[in-house]
């Protein structure tokens, strides 16, 4: 009777020790397993830190480098210029920048005043038909146009214009001078490569912390760009140019690289009109 009562007692004990074992174990085992991390996508980074975006234009399905020559005006061609007259170059072995006075000032109505001004600059500007509106400058009273290849814009900054017609006004909103310079025998170069999208180069600037909370995308758009302009010989790689407004209403403009996926660029507008 006693030995019967004992066996029940180790066999319940053995029964519980058991249990703890595989309890101990369960706890273990749970202990040991690593959460998956959960990856966010681009869109989701965006929306979390504020930073918003309109309808953004198309992916370019392939890309490629490109060479350039600066233009250099001959006599010739700038005798075809009528009704105005070129600044003084002397010393200038070869003119690549053209600057010209009108011998009477261009009026611009206030309303549309970008219709007008393309009119002027197709018809009094050697080329014109290369050039487009870019944008004004209120700081300078100038108009921006920016040469174009294959409709696709060739970006470049003011002071170091390569392919740019810039359109000095005055108080009276009339043009009264330009200068101008231009690239040619423009070449493709390399075999074309898939390129980034532009949601991929919005994300480029957000991981390098180039975009503020709160910040809006005004403005994407596609050409080509070189951030280290030669005196002579150019290399532009396809380049997404975007325009960001921080929440403190500063616009910055920004070059990502459409193949490398890398920034080239950024520099600061705080007066820009379209």
């Amino acid at each position: 009777m006693e030995w019967s009562k004992t066996k029940t007692i180790f066999i319940l004990a053995f029964l519980i020790l058991d249990l703890y074992l595989a309890y101990s174990f369960y706890e273990m085992r749970s202990d040991s397993i690593v959460e998956p991390m959960v990856e966010t996508t681009t869109e989701e980074d965006l929306q979390l830190a504020g930073i918003t975006y309109s309808k953004l234009p198309e992916s370019q399905e392939k890309g490629f480098y490109i060479t350039a020559k600066s233009k250099e005006f001959t006599a010739e061609e700038i005798a075809k210029l009528k009704d105005q007259s070129q600044r003084s170059t002397i010393g200038e072995s070869s003119i690549t920048t053209l600057y010209m006075d009108l011998d009477k000032p261009f009026p611009l109505p206030d309303v549309n005043a970008e219709v007008k001004a393309d009119q002027f600059v197709k018809n009094n500007v050697l080329y014109g038909e290369l050039y487009h509106y870019w944008y004004s400058d209120e700081k300078s009273n100038t108009m921006i146009y920016i040469q174009e290849y294959k409709d696709n814009k060739i970006f470049q900054e003011l002071d170091e214009h390569i392919a740019m017609v810039i359109l000095n006004l005055n108080e009276k909103n009339e043009i009264v001078s330009y200068n101008q310079s231009m690239l040619e025998d423009i070449k493709e170069v390399q075999e074309k490569e898939v390129t980034v999208s532009p949601l991929e180069a919005i994300g480029v600037l957000y991981t390098k912390n180039l975009l503020q909370m709160n910040s809006k995308i005004v403005e994407v758009d596609y050409g080509y760009y070189t951030n280290i302009p030669l005196s002579n010989q150019q290399i532009l790689a396809p380049t997404w140019h975007l325009i960001v407004e921080t929440n403190q209403g500063e616009r910055k403009d920004y070059y990502v690289n459409a193949l490398a996926g890398e920034v080239l660029q950024s520099s600061e507008k705080s007066i820009r009109s379209e």
